[in-house]
């Protein structure tokens, strides 16, 4: 189709008629059609500012196979199923808000995530890209290596954290800077990137490579157990406050989670998600891409919660781009909050429930139906 056409078909105000109907994906998903109306919030939202997040998705997928699968388990979508979507993607990005929602509601179908047994809500976390302070030489200061992927990895369960802090991977040349916090150092392998802050005055931004595919276990049952923390005082800050505090301690809770991260520096000056585009604050969402396949618009509906214990309700457009460790399910997500304080305090204290419904391309309702 000629571009100019394109536009003319973008510019129409009203939504392609379609007929509502389930989708049965491949694992443990279900697909409820609604409509856009449905959305809370969806007329108030910044639909110019999700399309520039979604064209990072597709400026990724302009350089893949165009029969390559995306993956996850709403069914066979192949790279190619978003050619059209992203042609009109790059034309909308300098029109208006409303033209911006106006192509997602002509050219996409929204419909509720669910798992086989009905359930449409899940948790919903923050994170932010963390800073660190490092250095190309190990010294007494920066002592605590990050890792570049293994040789010898496969996709059989790797070395344990607890057997790399013990010297597993020594020897093997896949230092790739060290850092001077082990606890901060912890949380950015939940969290799969991060920014680090060099001895010599540079600045590295360092992406997810791969993991050492074993479960991830988080700590915070292990606090409490030990009382160490309160059940009801248990947030990221306070975790990695303890940590900190605690050195002769955190070894041994931090082992508890048996997971662990390999990463790779990054080119550019963003931070990247594990789809390997450029990450946006309150646009990029990490999930288990095993589930969610990369580069799907995703409308999200929870609270956040703030640092006084007030919560606000919290519903925008997102593109999934990321994923995590900890980020495991058909319902489950990480909010990336961006750079900063505030960035920090909202991904430290972000976790409630929640529920989302996927966006897919009208052309692929048509074939997956």
């Amino acid at each position: 189709m000629p571009r100019i056409a394109l536009i003319l078909v973008v510019l129409l105000s009203s939504c392609l008629v379609s007929q509502r109907i389930s989708i049965s994906g491949k694992g443990d998903v279900n697909l409820t059609q609604v409509e856009f109306s449905d959305l809370a919030q969806w007329e108030n939202d910044d639909h110019k500012k999700a399309i520039q997040a979604f064209i990072h998705s597709c400026n990724k997928f302009a350089k893949m196979p165009q029969s390559r699968l995306i993956g996850g388990q709403i069914g066979d979508i192949k790279v190619g199923d978003f050619r059209d979507v992203c042609d009109i993607a790059d034309l909308v990005k300098t029109m208006s808000n409303g033209q911006a929602k106006n192509f997602f509601e002509n050219w996409f179908r929204p419909f509720l995530v669910e798992t086989r047994l009905g359930r449409s809500t899940g948790l919903f976390t923050g994170y932010y890209e963390a800073s660190l302070n490092g250095s190309k030489v190990k010294t007494e200061k920066y002592q605590y290596p990050l890792y570049a992927k293994p040789r010898d990895l496969t996709s059989e369960p790797y070395f344990s954290r607890a057997e790399i802090e013990d010297g597993a991977l020594d020897g093997k040349g896949l230092e790739l800077l060290y850092v001077d916090n082990k606890a901060d150092l912890f949380f950015m392998h939940i969290q799969g990137s991060g920014r680090i802050k060099m001895d010599n005055g540079a600045e590295i931004h360092v992406a997810f490579a791969a993991k050492n595919n074993q479960p991830f276990s988080g700590i915070s049952n292990y606090l409490v157990d030990h009382k160490y923390l309160n059940r009801n005082q248990m947030n990221a800050e306070s975790v990695r406050n303890w940590l900190k505090a605690n050195p002769d301690k955190a070894d041994e809770a931090m082992n508890i989670n048996s997971a662990y991260t390999f990463f790779r520096i990054a080119d550019g000056e963003y931070i990247v998600g594990g789809q390997g585009v450029p990450l946006t604050a309150e646009r990029s969402l990490a999930v288990d891409s095993d589930v969610i396949p990369y580069g799907m618009p995703l409308w999200l509906e929870t609270n956040l919660k703030k640092k006084d214990g007030s919560t606000e309700n919290y519903s925008h457009l997102f593109i999934a781009q990321d994923t995590g460790s900890a980020i495991k399910g058909t319902i489950r997500g990480d909010i990336f909050f961006g750079y900063g304080d505030k960035a920090e305090e909202l991904a430290s204290y972000t976790a409630s429930q929640g529920r989302y419904f996927i966006l897919l391309p009208v052309n692929v309702v048509e074939k997956i139906r």
